[in-house]
């Protein structure tokens, strides 16, 4: 098993948790031989091994016997590949939370543009709606209009156009001409509607940004505060894709030190987990930033910090205070590492680029 994992560039925690997804989809599962196996272990979410023990006691089988049907499932599905693993040309991250207001954008933004001024070439893509990354950096939002096509256009294959066409480019020789935006666009809120009118919607943007692929190291999507297709395209899009190494493409969650960005998060979670299962697909979480955060603000707070710095899956990243430098740069619409280069929030971005190890 761990053999097996390590070719699909997994680890076996990751390789078990996907066994018993897949397990409890499926019925009718013949008798494996157990006698004489070794025993080993590893971890598994909170409250899984509870819930195995209660399915499998439904099925009428012991838990080993659960278990040695979910791992020889799993290996079946996945025979040892005949090429090698080789990382994809491109980086995709997904930063996102159903909650707003956490500091996806201020996230987006600093990882790209330090990305950016380390070398990589870098593409931004404003998936929000609500469009404040592309009002941040300066930009305006396409505007739906006989001559103008959009994002949503080149999603559901109406566009005639090059993709290209849309993109802008943020000046400055810090960035090199390597750091580029897909702004937001003024249809994107319609994007829920259309997308369920779209075949095999949940590729949609994958779909439209493949053209591009080849021209980035790393493509950075700001994503939606919401739940619905909208999220489920940009979450297939950061999916492992098939002889990728394990979490080098995934998402990012940046939360606050309380209680609603924990039932936000459970909330994401339980929209990866459902479209995993469905889609038998993996999405990495590379993460967990916890953002504006200051000790000052009481003991609940410094409590709920600490909740999530207990995490392992996903691990806390980075811890980033509440300072003003972030702030004063979006609302002056400059660049972060433009307005405040040496200031602790652009050396975060920088260190937080070095995560994306690309």
């Amino acid at each position: 098993m761990k053999i097996r994992a390590f070719e699909h560039g997994m680890d076996i925690q990751d390789a078990a948790e996907h066994a018993i997804n897949t397990w409890y989809t499926t019925d009718g599962l013949p008798e494996v031989k157990t006698e004489g196996a070794k025993t080993w272990g590893t971890f598994l979410p909170a409250g899984e091994p509870e819930r195995f023990k209660a399915v499998c006691a439904e099925r009428g089988v012991t838990y080993v016997q659960g278990l040695a049907q979910a791992l020889t499932l799993w290996l079946d599905n996945h025979p040892s590949p005949s090429a090698p693993l080789v990382a994809q040309p491109v980086v995709r991250v997904l930063v996102a939370n159903q909650k707003g207001g956490v500091g996806k954008t201020f996230l987006s933004s600093g990882m790209a543009q330090a990305l950016a001024e380390a070398g990589h070439r870098v593409l931004l893509v404003d998936y929000d709606p609500q469009g404040h990354l592309t009002a941040e950096l300066g930009f305006e939002d396409l505007m739906y209009e006989d001559d103008v096509e959009t994002l949503m256009m080149h999603m559901d294959g109406s566009a005639k156009g090059d993709i290209r066409d849309l993109l802008v480019s943020l000046d400055g020789e810090r960035f090199g001409e390597r750091l580029h935006l897909l702004p937001a666009s003024d249809d994107a809120f319609l994007r829920d509607v259309a997308l369920s009118k779209v075949s095999f919607s949940e590729a949609a943007l994958e779909r439209a940004l493949e053209p591009l692929e080849e021209d980035y190291d790393v493509i950075i999507i700001d994503g939606p505060p919401s739940l619905g297709l909208n999220m489920d395209t940009a979450l297939y899009y950061v999916r492992r894709r098939d002889g990728e190494l394990a979490d080098r493409s995934g998402v990012i969650t940046p939360v606050w030190a309380n209680k609603a960005s924990h039932r936000a998060f459970r909330l994401l979670r339980s929209q990866m987990d459902d479209l995993c299962k469905k889609g038998r697909i993996h999405v990495d979480y590379l993460g967990l930033i916890v953002n504006a955060y200051d000790s000052r603000r009481g003991k609940l707070v410094k409590a709920n910090k600490e909740q999530w710095e207990k995490s392992s899956s996903p691990a806390v990243l980075a811890v980033i205070g509440d300072l003003k430098e972030g702030r004063e740069a979006a609302d002056g619409e400059i660049p972060l590492l433009e307005y405040a280069p040496e200031s602790e929030h652009a050396q975060v971005m920088r260190d937080l680029a070095k995560e994306l190890a690309v």
